[in-house]
């Protein structure tokens, strides 16, 4: 059986050589992939060919990929999400999937309250207008007070909460999962989107990407929201129509947007998006502290060290495959 790794998660990377230590120390050899993320189902099965897992970023593993990939047992993702990953086709090959959760909610909390804070405050406009030396005051609004809806009350919404009640703020929240134990913890009250929509003087999205949550932010409801209301992304692009975005900040329909992640990544050079008024867009950089990544390694280690080992990795994504390999726990 193959013994090496494939990292194409540039986190890992970039700690290298400590993050991939672990490894090293098991006699599993770790390769890197180039810089950028990976297109076109053979470049990604001939990289990863006789390696026996992959620290995945972006890139994605289909049914055709997957195929070509024989000694693959682990695709161990690189943080939280994995909407790039087929589970139904991983599975049938017999491919562990696992992803790092409790790992990045403070730093992509901290990363919502700044951009929200640079949103209210106008942070943005505030150092163009000191870098010009033509100055002038900028005026925002305060965070203090206001009434904040968060859409996904998972790790990373709740520690989103937590921040809000420093700042004495009414949460509504929209997780219908969420225990009530939980949002009595937070002082969070469950309400439906509309209610969001309607009261919230800040929107957060923070829920994960599936057929039911693509596209729910849309020009309706974008609509629906208050003309001085903020919305931040630090989720998944696809939860809002971004071309309904781009519309809604044109028009004047809502205050302002932050967005921290977009459909297309890059985006295209031509994209509504970039050209809208009062938003401010960061890189899909929320999870990266330096506290995080070490946090995030040590998990992906950990994940390809018990896969490969025949143990029961701690978070499986699919845990049907370990039926179907026969892993023990």
């Amino acid at each position: 059986m193959a013994n090496r790794v494939m990292v194409f998660a540039a986190p890992f990377t970039r700690h290298e050589p400590e993050a991939g230590e672990p490894l090293r120390a098991a006699g599993i050899e770790v390769l890197h992939g180039p810089e950028g993320r990976v297109t076109g189902a053979g470049a990604l099965a001939g990289l990863l060919a006789g390696c026996a897992g992959s620290v995945a970023s972006g890139e994605r593993y289909d049914t055709q990929v997957l195929s070509m990939l024989p000694e693959l047992r682990i695709i161990a993702r690189w943080g939280v999400g994995y909407d790039t990953i087929d589970l139904a086709a991983a599975t049938e090959a017999g491919v562990i999937v696992t992803n790092t959760p409790g790992t990045l909610q403070e730093s992509v909390a901290d990363q919502t309250f700044a951009l929200l804070l640079a949103l209210s405050r106008r942070v943005p406009e505030q150092i163009e207008v000191a870098r010009s030396l033509n100055w002038r005051q900028v005026e925002g609004v305060e965070l203090w007070q206001k009434t904040i809806g968060i859409v996904g009350l998972g790790s990373i919404g709740c520690a989103v909460a937590r921040r809000a009640r420093g700042f004495s703020m009414r949460v509504l929240a929209l997780d219908p999962y969420c225990p009530l134990e939980n949002l009595e913890a937070l002082q969070a009250t469950r309400v439906d989107l509309e209610q969001i929509l309607r009261e919230a003087d800040v929107i957060t999205l923070h829920s994960n990407l599936t057929p039911e949550t693509q596209g729910m932010i849309g020009e309706e409801q974008l609509r629906m929201m208050k003309p001085t209301a903020l919305l931040v992304n630090c989720g998944r692009g696809a939860l809002v129509d971004q071309a309904a975005l781009a519309r809604a900040l044109q028009e004047g329909w809502i205050a302002g947007a932050a967005l921290d992640t977009l459909v297309t990544e890059p985006p295209d050079p031509d994209d509504p998006i970039l050209l809208a008024p009062n938003v401010i867009i960061t890189p899909h950089n929320s999870s990266m502290t330096a506290e995080a990544s070490a946090r995030v390694n040590a998990a992906v280690c950990e994940n390809i060290l018990a896969a490969l080992a025949g143990r029961r990795p701690p978070s499986v994504v699919n845990p049907e495959v370990l039926e179907r390999i026969n892993l023990g726990e």
